[in-house]
């Protein structure tokens, strides 16, 4: 497997660090794979936000993106926030696609350039779904 994955609990919210190549394996059944064993996680343990930060090399191309934002869908419920933190500068700009594809498939999914910013972004979140 190309990607190696962490998963921490930290409060509210699920960590997943990510490292590894997108230019050595299969983009999007790599993704997919990871992104359903942290859903199932998700459901297990009754989390409903995740922080995602990403250490790949390599460039996401177009189709991977659609085809990952597609797949995951199944795996998605409404009140699921993710925080996705890119520690890589060159795929910044492909990020903005993937935010608007996944807001497009009613995904609440955010991309940010710090972690600090996502988990912001997580705790607000988090205080206006309390009841």
């Amino acid at each position: 497997m190309a990607y190696q994955f962490t998963i921490t609990e930290c409060g509210d919210y699920l960590r997943i660090e990510v490292h590894g190549s997108r230019t050595e394996s299969d983009v999007t059944q790599e993704s997919l794979n990871m992104w359903q064993g942290v859903a199932t996680l998700c459901r297990e343990k009754g989390f409903n936000q995740i922080l995602a930060v990403f250490h790949l090399t390599g460039v996401r191309n177009i189709m991977d993106t659609f085809n990952i934002v597609e797949g995951v869908q199944k795996w998605i419920w409404p009140e699921l926030a993710i925080a996705y933190v890119d520690m890589d500068t060159q795929n910044r700009k492909e990020n903005t696609v993937v935010e608007q594809s996944a807001m497009m498939h009613g995904i609440n999914f955010r991309t940010f350039l710090t972690e600090e910013d996502g988990i912001h972004w997580l705790k607000a979140m988090h205080s206006t779904h309390r009841h």
